[in-house]
């Protein structure tokens, strides 16, 4: 959802998996009626809304200022206010040597649940300093509201004493990306936007890391770094300079993926869409790798095609979900049912900026495809050091030949555990599946649900509007 355009949210109640049955299966030759009117329930914020999360039924709401607890009718259950904040407080207290600051709103830039050591709910705000929020939202007892049991995720910030160590922060205001990966433990993997001019960037000890991956620590009182590997910045002459906008990402098979926005390269004013790959396993950033994603229209829908591709090139949504028993869509995707697939809005850029035109696109990409296209370009060396981390742009190649990348043994040679950060310099482009409907349309949110084994595609738009589509038979139709 963009925050700067949503006041009042309808959440539709086929998002809530307790009713993904309760609908009757239409029959496909049914003509559009405009003239039907639905009755679904409806939640209004009192603050715009910027996330949104479910955990056993209930839904968790971030926005300005508050976070709210709704029942899968959309009837608000509990809400804890987090804002408005002096700007020198984080979590309510003000730091040794802080000065005096003057309120300002708390957005939600990241909602996270958790579900090993009691059931959680992690709310991380622009005006508490990168610092978290825990709700605990069940600690074997009873189940309780959102504001009934919450501290403050970080032991120095809760004690309001000295300065944050750097693993306490977690998000930026600027826009971040937290992913909780759990296996016997929680890690948290981060991506924190860097934007020019926003006033993100800081000297101090506390900036967060632009990439890291955290653990949490068993006292339950803050999160640790294994060691100064387990996170990457942007080299210092780009930070301010460089925009890097982290604008999803997930978990899937073995492995942590991130989509950003970005220059194309540093001798390029263009800009581009990558993937980043992570494997879930590493407890340091080991092996690491990004790759160009773009989304193309083309009327005859053949690459060999003479007529000129419409490239979409910056990211604004996206949602991965499994393939249902459409058939002409696995056969499309080569791939099978319960397999991975990637749902993604594209728009048009602006020439030379980040900023996405009123024109838009949709492409489906199977996770399959993707890694099988990881793989075959390390494998030729088509790959170079990721300057923006590293300053070098320079050729850098990595033997990918395990069956399993993420192995705890792959890539080992005479003793030594395989590492590689690199950037891949192909892009891997994709036909896009529904694109004339969405002319002069800017799309800013994507959710997809898996309804009687189909994928129904709920868009939402820059003017507010929310468009439902499915994957027909005729795939691209």
């Amino acid at each position: 959802m963009n925050p700067r355009l949503l006041h009042a949210v309808m959440l539709l109640w086929v998002l809530c998996s307790s009713a993904q049955g309760q609908c009757d299966k239409s029959p496909e030759t049914n003509k559009l009626n405009l003239s039907v009117n639905y009755e679904l329930p409806t939640f209004t914020a009192d603050f715009p809304i910027q996330n949104m999360v479910t955990l056993d039924g209930i839904i968790y709401v971030g926005a300005v200022n508050r976070i709210y607890a709704l029942a899968p009718n959309l009837t608000k259950l509990s809400e804890y206010h987090t804002g408005p904040l002096l700007s020198n407080e984080t979590c309510g207290q003000t730091l040794t040597g802080a000065s005096s600051g003057s309120k300002v709103d708390n957005h939600n830039i990241a909602l996270v649940v958790e579900n090993i050591y009691d059931k959680g709910l992690y709310s991380c705000g622009s005006a508490d300093n990168g610092v978290c929020r825990r709700h605990v939202l069940d600690d074997d007892n009873s189940p309780k509201t959102v504001d009934e049991h919450v501290y403050c995720f970080a032991d120095k910030g809760r004690k309001g004493k000295g300065q944050l160590i750097d693993s306490d922060v977690v998000v930026s205001a600027s826009g971040s990306q937290v992913l909780n990966v759990e296996s016997n433990f929680i890690m948290f993997f981060v991506g924190n936007s860097e934007i020019p001019g926003t006033g993100n960037v800081s000297d101090s000890a506390t900036h967060p890391h632009t990439i890291s991956l955290r653990k949490m620590k068993t006292s339950q009182n803050g999160f640790t770094f294994y060691s100064d590997l387990s996170y990457m910045d942007l080299i210092p002459p780009l930070r301010g300079n460089y925009y890097l906008r982290y604008v999803y990402s997930f978990h899937s098979g073995p492995f942590t993926y991130f989509l950003t926005v970005q220059r194309v390269s540093m001798d390029s004013e263009a800009y581009h869409t990558r993937i980043v790959r992570m494997c879930s396993s590493d407890r340091v950033i080991r092996r690491y790798v990004e790759m160009p994603l773009e989304c193309i229209s083309t009327d005859k829908r053949r690459r060999r095609s003479s007529e000129i591709d419409t490239v979409f090139n910056i990211l604004q949504a996206a949602h991965v979900t499994k393939v249902g028993n459409e058939v002409e869509l696995q056969k499309q995707l080569k791939v099978e049912r319960g397999d991975d697939v990637l749902f993604a809005a594209f728009a048009q850029g602006k020439p030379n900026s980040p900023e996405p035109t009123a024109n838009s696109a949709v492409c489906i990409m199977s996770l399959k495809h993707i890694n099988k296209m990881f793989k075959l370009y390390m494998q030729k060396c088509h790959t170079v050091d990721p300057f923006h981390f590293t300053g070098s742009n320079k050729k850098s190649c990595y033997n990918a030949s395990s069956s399993d990348d993420c192995d705890p043994h792959e890539g080992i040679n005479e003793g030594k555990e395989s590492k590689y950060r690199l950037q891949v310099t192909q892009f891997v482009q994709r036909l896009e599946y529904w694109q004339k409907e969405l002319t002069n349309t800017l799309v800013t949110s994507i959710t997809v649900v898996i309804v009687h084994g189909r994928a129904v595609v709920y868009l939402g738009t820059s003017d507010g509007r929310h468009i439902q589509m499915y994957e027909a038979d005729d795939v691209g139709r």
